[in-house]
């Protein structure tokens, strides 16, 4: 029989997302203990409140719930099954929550093995950038049994705006594929009108003030316009990050057999960013290629 109530939560990578995330649980009243290889980030928390862990396996024992903010699946397994891992120090009736954008198919065979040793696995990406965390706009969208939801639901609210249950395990992982997909061709259509409005010679404000009032406004567009016009590209949302997770739309859409063509072009505009040795910048740096390329051309006649 589960305990309803959550005490004591571990949050496992402490970068753009876990950071923000750790210091909105502590806010909430939460033991929130922390652990990240870059042992920094670990050390500028703790005068927060936050607890430091040795280790994935320490972090794990005591915890009712452990959140995971990691780059990648890769990460993901070392962490949770590696050595001085979770499965290491983790009692039964743990529930492991990643927040990471993950492959679906991986985090159902995890969820698989880790029933297997009475831990409760849910895969709980976000929807919402790094500056959107710090002040809890985020939506958690959560995959896994309905009863394990039920459970966490109450400290998600607390420190997002909304909590989505999507299904079962792999859904909620799907699902964030499907959001960025439609993020990174928000990000396409922003940088080709704004490409073309500076070519045109607009005013920059003007022209952010209407696309923003209007009918094409975006919650990118309103977040990130006034960077992009600026030429500030500090990471929100890394280049490198962005490749991984449109990476996995594409290869998701393989497997179903979906065709994604405008999404594949914009994958090679991130890789390009990628190859010009860009990738520690913010994914719309994607609009600086626009901007060299545009300046190869004449003007408005």
């Amino acid at each position: 029989m589960l305990n309803p109530e959550i005490k004591k939560i571990s949050v496992i990578g402490l970068g753009l997302m876990g950071r923000p995330i750790s210091t909105l649980l502590m806010k909430a009243g939460y033991e929130v203990s922390g652990f990240d290889i870059v042992k920094k980030r670990v050390a500028n928390l703790v005068p927060l409140g936050l607890k430091q862990a040795k280790s994935a396996e320490t972090a794990a024992k005591g915890a009712d719930l452990i959140l995971l903010s990691l780059p990648n699946w890769q990460a993901v397994l070392e962490t949770v099954e590696g050595k001085e891992g979770i499965i290491a120090g983790a009692q039964r009736g743990l529930v492991v929550l990643d927040t990471s954008t993950s492959p679906p198919w991986e985090t159902k065979t995890m969820a698989k093995r880790l029933a297997q040793k009475g831990i409760e696995w849910m895969d709980v990406p976000i929807s919402g950038s790094s500056a959107q965390a710090r002040v809890g706009n985020m939506v958690f969208m959560a995959g896994g049994k309905k009863a394990v939801f039920r459970r966490i639901k109450p400290v998600l609210d607390r420190i997002g705006k909304k909590t989505v249950y999507v299904g079962k395990h792999g859904e909620a992982a799907m699902l964030k594929l499907v959001v960025n997909h439609v993020l990174f061709l928000n990000q396409a259509a922003a940088i080709e009108g704004m490409t073309l409005g500076l070519k045109a010679g607009l005013d920059p404000n003007i022209m952010l003030d209407v696309i923003t009032s209007g009918a094409a406004s975006s919650d990118l567009i309103m977040a990130r316009g006034k960077d992009m016009l600026a030429g500030n590209f500090e990471p929100k949302g890394p280049v490198g990050l962005a490749i991984k997770d449109l990476g996995l739309s594409l290869e998701s859409a393989k497997k179903l057999g979906v065709m994604l063509p405008i999404g594949a072009l914009y994958f090679q505009l991130l890789l390009k960013t990628l190859f010009n040795g860009w990738e520690g910048q913010d994914a719309t740096i994607v609009f600086k290629l626009y901007q060299q390329l545009s300046e190869k051309t004449n003007g408005p006649k």
